[in-house]
């Protein structure tokens, strides 16, 4: 299998099957790039090092090169890089746009060089923390656009001498988007379009080239374009010459290509000389309404008119200055159900101007959200919806029956704040999608970009009855329906298997209602991404693959926040995915403001809020009171009868033992509508209080009376409060034998818990059978498979715990032979705290050889979140501080670990040992009170401990009494 590395317009690997990947990770990808440009020749090893990892030591820097080596090897299947001695390309594996390019440079094939230079080198493609790289970009980008340059310009002038004169201009409007401010290229391209009898556009390119340097450059114009401008002005029109597809009736036209009768009206920038060759219609009085005169329209002087508005569209065009478009109101009047299938044939007018990427078009999910009541598909609803989605213009349109059996589709785009039409399309052909494709066209030109190649039904839906279930199932979704909802989408895929936005929804609806489908509809989504519209395909794989943990949904993340700044959706996924705090911040914050001013989340489902949780966890996981703080305040000034907010306030005051504070909020929650706590709740809050009494008793009635379900989970959260009290053979007991504590009560489970099994061994002084059975639990949960995948989370995570077990036995030499592995398998999940793990490791064992410096650097880097990352890593970083008489720098990092979770990652450390570290640390600082306090928590919890504590319990108990607690 020959895969195909693709440069130009972007960054991707592709296959021989076009299934394409956007890479499991940028700097990976980047890799290939840097070899490919290189070609066979290849790339030093130093020169690689010096462009992706600048500023690392050698050795890490090496080492980073390697273990990306492994992973490009890892993902793509193959030994595609040759590794010595220096890094290229292996040719008959893969071979790449670039190197191609600059072979058929040197050997001047410029037809060839110009075919294969379709965009820009590595176009959208960054690496945030490598400036070097993206000096190595720069440069590359610079030289290579020089070599298309001539490769353009020399193409044009070959084909102009064999009088391929379509060939010529193809060329000569590629070499001016490469540098539009050339006067020199634009004055080519217009006497070619002169010489071709398109002399209307010539004139409007002149023209908007002049303009381009006046406005973007501030460059007076150039004479000799100006000279050559009124030359064309004046000269008489020439004859077009004449197309194949013009010279043919319409009856004899392909139906894949239907006739383009006439446009309307023509760009903002073409004046209405550039357009006098048309016969033109009556001028449009009323927005409803788009109606012309057949009988003076032909086709050869359409093909005029398109020519010239194709012209003046093709110079370039800033994106911020293009419009946001809607599609609003569409009839079908050719059938029956005129209102239904219109607005089939909208969305699929959406969905098909979305497949350029260069176009902002508002999906119709968006539109049905914000729609008045969820329902409105008028088109005062409509319109509405488009203006509160931030749209500019909206797009309304209608099929008119022709005889023959042939129809006419009428559609204009117009401007949301004066209600004039902008531009009108007619096309006519007897296949609705084709003449969606051929306006879609007709649009993306007029708006001066590339128009999507294929046809939307390559990536939305034919059935008009599986759209119907669509938007009814979103509908059901934004009511939070969820049930419903997935039943409809469900329904939409059975009658189109491959309708991706229906897989992706359902997808949804199915997490939402905690349904077991649920993986299998991520992994349907995810296998239809690939042939969605840009934006569809990035949501999808952004989103699930956050929910996989699917480290390839950082690319589709950034490239989501970038093309899509105006979409609160996309920026809200894209925000859950990167893992810098202040980026994250910005998009989240961005898309409240977007959904703010639209009015959005007035319904039962509240994307502002969505936005909203996600930040105060940001922050929560920052271990920011004052910004979570800010965070909820905002919300609910925002949004004063949400019940939300003062739920996850109450969490976030348990977790500052705040309980009065907590239930305040809480009972503000119930107030609002919220669902008041149950008995398994107000056990885990008496857990994150350290309330031991209220603890014993909520356990010796719950493992008693609950069903076995419930059994479970009270077994989970009472062996976590026994490890809590020191009473470790009455939790063995209860994972093992399922006696109940302080009872003869015995409750049979056919299994017990792995991980509390392993955990209580390493507690209980045998290291080494936990650590052999945190790797049999990863080798059970290796191939486990998680949203239609498997979940990369499982490596690293119980590889580490495994590491952290063989260290606590002795076996240094065991843990180190991990650690290469959990690198690897960390760079592989998308969770923050995995990829960082290797450094615990690494500072474990600098610790235990008294290498406490090395050690401190070691785990300040392995701190994914000081709240909620892996609190055994606060817990090792303050021991080693104060060995290091560092107790004030100690401090906050321990006090953290009590704000986050007692499960996930705060499960393998009790709080009890963080508060007796604490006491330590606040002892060694000289603040007794703080330290008396902690020593009484630890007195209180180790009360019952069993008499492997006693010394320990003891010592608390002195230290607390010295401040009389």
């Amino acid at each position: 299998m020959l895969l195909r590395l693709r440069t130009f317009g972007g960054l991707w690997i592709e296959s021989p099957q076009a299934e394409v990947t956007t890479g499991p990770r940028p700097r990976s990808l980047a890799l290939l790039a840097i070899c490919a440009a290189a070609g066979a020749k290849g790339v030093s090893r130093e020169r690689a090092l010096g462009v992706l990892w600048p500023n690392s030591h050698p050795e890490r820097a090496r080492h980073a090169l390697s273990q990306t080596l492994y992973y490009v090897r890892r993902e793509v299947g193959a030994d595609v890089i040759v590794s010595s001695p220096d890094l290229r390309l292996d040719p008959r594996l893969i071979t790449s746009d670039v190197d191609d390019f600059l072979a058929a440079i040197r050997v001047k094939n410029w037809a060839d060089a110009a075919a294969l230079y379709t965009g820009t080198f590595l176009d959208g493609f960054y690496l945030s923390d490598a400036p070097e790289f993206e000096r190595w970009v720069d440069n590359e980008r610079s030289s290579l656009a020089a070599d298309a340059t001539r490769a353009f310009e020399s193409a044009a002038k070959t084909s102009l001498e064999a009088r391929r004169h379509d060939e010529a201009i193809d060329a000569l409007r590629r070499l001016t988007r490469i540098d539009p401010a050339n006067s020199r290229f634009a004055a080519k391209y217009m006497e070619a379009l002169a010489d071709a009898g398109d002399r209307a556009g010539a004139v409007a390119h002149g023209k908007a080239h002049l303009e381009l340097l006046q406005r973007e450059f501030e460059l007076d114009p150039d004479a000799e374009l100006e000279q050559l401008l009124g030359r064309l002005r004046e000269s008489p029109p020439s004859t077009p010459r004449q197309r194949d597809t013009v010279d043919r009736e319409p009856s004899e036209m392909s139906e894949a290509q239907p006739v383009p009768i006439a446009t309307e009206a023509a760009a903002p920038s073409v004046s209405r000389e550039n357009v006098a060759t048309v016969a033109a219609p009556p001028p449009i009085r009323r927005a409803g309404r788009f109606r012309a005169r057949r009988g003076l329209i032909v086709v050869a002087t359409a093909a005029v008119a398109l020519a010239a508005i194709a012209a003046v569209v093709r110079a370039p065009m800033r994106a911020a200055a293009r419009p946001v478009l809607a599609v609003g109101w569409f009839q079908d009047r050719g059938d029956p159900d005129s209102v239904a299938t219109g607005r089939v044939s909208g969305d699929m007018l959406a969905t098909s101007l979305a497949r350029s990427s260069d176009l902002r078009v508002v999906a119709t999910s968006r539109m049905l959200e914000l729609a008045p009541g969820n329902a409105d598909t008028s088109r005062a609803g409509l319109t509405a919806a488009a203006r509160r989605a931030g749209a500019t213009e909206i797009i309304e349109g209608e099929f008119v029956s022709l005889p023959n059996r042939r129809l006419e589709l009428d559609v204009r785009r117009v401007d949301l704040a004066r209600g004039l039409v902008h531009s009108g399309y007619r096309v006519a052909g007897s296949d609705r999608v084709a003449l969606l494709d051929s306006v879609t066209t007709l649009i993306a030109t007029d708006l001066g970009v590339r128009a999507p190649r294929g046809s939307v039904i390559q990536v939305s839906t034919r059935s008009a009855l599986a759209f119907r279930l669509y938007e009814e199932g979103l509908r059901s979704l934004f009511q939070a329906n969820a049930p419903a909802a997935g039943r409809l989408f469900r329904a939409a895929l059975r009658e189109d298997s491959t309708f991706a936005l229906a897989a992706y929804y359902a997808w949804r609806a199915a997490s939402a209602a905690s349904d077991p489908s649920e993986d299998r509809l991520a992994g349907q989504a995810m296998a239809l991404a690939q042939s969605a519209p840009p934006a569809d395909r990035l949501l999808i794989v952004t989103h699930v693959g956050y929910g996989r943990s699917d480290v390839r949904a950082l690319a589709s993340a950034e490239t989501l926040a970038t093309r899509y700044p105006q979409d609160p959706e996309a920026l809200i996924r894209a925000a859950e995915v990167l893992p810098e705090l202040s980026r994250a911040v910005r998009l989240l914050n961005e898309s409240i403001a977007l959904d703010s001013l639209a009015g959005a989340g007035d319904g039962a489902i509240c994307r502002l809020c969505d936005a909203f949780t996600i930040l105060s966890y940001r922050y929560a996981w920052a271990d920011s009171d004052a910004a979570f703080r800010r965070t909820i305040d905002r919300w609910r000034a925002l949004r004063p009868n949400d019940a939300q907010p003062w739920a996850i306030l109450s969490d976030w005051l348990v977790a500052f033992g705040r309980r009065a504070a907590a239930d305040t909020a809480l009972r503000r929650f119930v107030a609002l509508g919220g669902t008041g706590g149950t008995h398994l709740d107000t056990l885990i809050r008496d857990l994150r209080l350290d309330e031991f009494e209220q603890l014993d008793a909520a356990c010796a009635k719950g493992l008693t009376n609950a069903d076995v379900e419930q059994f479970k989970q009270y077994r989970w959260y009472c062996t976590i409060g026994l490890r809590m009290e020191g009473r470790f053979r009455e939790a063995w007991q209860l994972q093992t034998d399922g006696r109940i504590p302080r009872s003869s009560v015995v409750r049979r489970l056919d299994e017990s818990d792995p991980y509390n099994r392993a955990i209580l061994d390493f507690e209980t002084g045998r290291a080494n059978a936990a650590a052999r059975e945190f790797l049999a639990l990863g080798r059970r949960l290796r191939d486990e498979v998680t949203y239609g995948a498997k979940n990369p989370r499982h490596g690293p995570w119980l590889l580490t715990l495994a590491a952290t077990a063989f260290v606590e036995a002795g076996d240094t030499t065991s843990a180190r032979q991990l650690v290469d592995s959990i690198e690897v398998a960390g760079s592989l999940s998308l969770f923050p705290r995995d990829g960082l793990l290797h450094h615990f490791v690494r500072g474990l064992l600098y610790s235990r050889a008294h290498q406490a410096d090395a050690a401190v650097r070691e785990f300040r880097q392995a701190l994914s979140s000081p709240t909620f990352g892996y609190t055994r890593i606060n817990y090792e970083l303050g021991e080693t501080l104060l060995g290091l008489h560092r107790a004030r720098e100690a401090i906050p990092v321990v006090q953290a670990a009590l704000h986050g979770a007692i499960e996930g990652s705060g499960l393998y450390i009790t709080r009890t040992e963080l508060h007796e570290l604490l006491a330590r640390l606040f002892e060694a600082a000289g603040q007794q009170d703080s330290a008396s306090a902690h020593y009484a928590i630890v007195a209180r919890a180790w009360a019952s401990a069993d008499s492997s504590l006693a010394a320990r319990r003891q010592a608390a108990e002195r230290r607390s009494r010295r401040a009389g607690l």
